[in-house]
């Protein structure tokens, strides 16, 4: 996720990170939470899908990207619609080349290993707590070199997820994992919301 820039592959990937860290769970928690956690992932990719997938099935025309535009004063540039842009939603290319994104894809899995070995987790094993550091960093890197809200909200997601192997682990509690889980849903919902609005360049005002 932090090399590659179609929002199809993005989600896939996100679904396949969310499945391997529900496999790894299990192996720490009761299998019922290790399963919540998965099904989780399994609601958040569609939202994140169907967003996408409606900015690229019906983007706005050039037409009426200029007319938007034109619209605008110089406080447009203070609102929230100036944030999220007026161009069609189409993931937009990070400010750095692909070769720059593997060198930190491989310098994020150096220090995951480092730290790991450094700082290990407590009643963790070495290969969760590589895992824990991996995701929240790459989380954090994918939020860095990027500010399209779709590409965003996987850096947030992988984060967390880095965030929820590490908290299910330690407080496996069904309801808290569920609490957790509808957070997680909500803030779909909300990057869902953003890509949107930044796809089709509405102007609505927040």
């Amino acid at each position: 996720m932090i090399i590659a820039r179609d929002w199809r592959f993005l989600i896939f990937a996100l679904l396949v990170q969310y499945v391997l860290a529900g496999l790894m769970l299990a192996r720490l928690v009761r299998p019922d939470i290790a399963v919540l956690s998965v099904l989780v992932g399994a609601f958040i990719c569609p939202i994140l899908f169907l967003s996408a997938r409606q900015i690229a099935i019906n983007p706005p025309s050039v037409s009426e990207l200029s007319t938007r535009q034109e619209k605008g004063g110089w406080w447009r540039n203070f609102s929230l619609s100036s944030f999220l842009g007026d161009k069609a939603y189409n993931l937009r290319p990070t400010s750095t080349g692909v070769g720059f994104r593997i060198f930190v894809a491989l310098i994020a899995i150096l220090i995951a290993v480092t730290v790991s070995e450094s700082f290990p987790l407590p009643n963790l094993s070495l290969t969760v707590t590589t895992a824990v550091y991996w995701l929240i960093l790459a989380g954090l890197m994918i939020l860095a070199l990027t500010e399209d809200p779709m590409k965003a909200g996987h850096g947030i997601f992988t984060a967390l997820s880095g965030f929820g192997l590490l908290y299910t682990s330690l407080e496996s509690g069904l309801l808290l994992t569920g609490l957790w889980g509808t957070a997680n849903i909500l803030i779909a919902l909300a990057i869902g919301y953003l890509t949107v609005v930044k796809g089709t360049g509405s102007e609505e005002e927040i």
